[in-house]
């Protein structure tokens, strides 16, 4: 994991970015996944492999989106942002576990967590909360 440090530095300040590019509701996918970021960047060893790969996969299609999009009608743009909103759902399910973990486990211990995880609970309503 040590060795993926780096990386998952970079993918964090990248993320940010990208979601600050236009606004968004408080409980977008971005949204909530700066948020858990929020929490593992407290500790970037908390976060998995798995998150770290799943940050490299959003970014690339987050690429690929922005490549595409100046052409609305382009049907690839449009699979692509399907693939996004997968890749957004996948991120935050794989990194919220990881960053769940650490404020299981750490929470008492570093002052700052505790209000990073409050933040990082708030989700959106799930489809299925009918």
């Amino acid at each position: 994991m040590k060795k993926a440090l780096p990386v998952f530095a970079i993918l964090l300040l990248g993320l940010p970015l990208a979601a600050q590019a236009a606004p968004h509701p408080k409980n977008d996918p971005a949204s909530v996944l700066n948020r858990i970021l929020g929490v593992l960047q407290t500790d970037p060893d908390s976060a998995s492999d798995t998150c770290v790969e799943a940050l490299k996969e959003l970014h690339k299609t987050q690429g690929i989106v922005a490549n595409q999009d100046t052409d609305s009608n382009n049907q690839d743009a449009a699979v692509a942002r399907d693939v996004l909103e997968s890749d957004f759902e996948e991120t935050i399910e794989v990194c919220g576990a990881d960053a769940r973990r650490l404020c299981r486990t750490k929470s008492e211990s570093d002052p700052k967590l505790p209000p990073l995880c409050a933040a990082a609970q708030s989700r959106p309503p799930s489809e299925n909360d009918d």
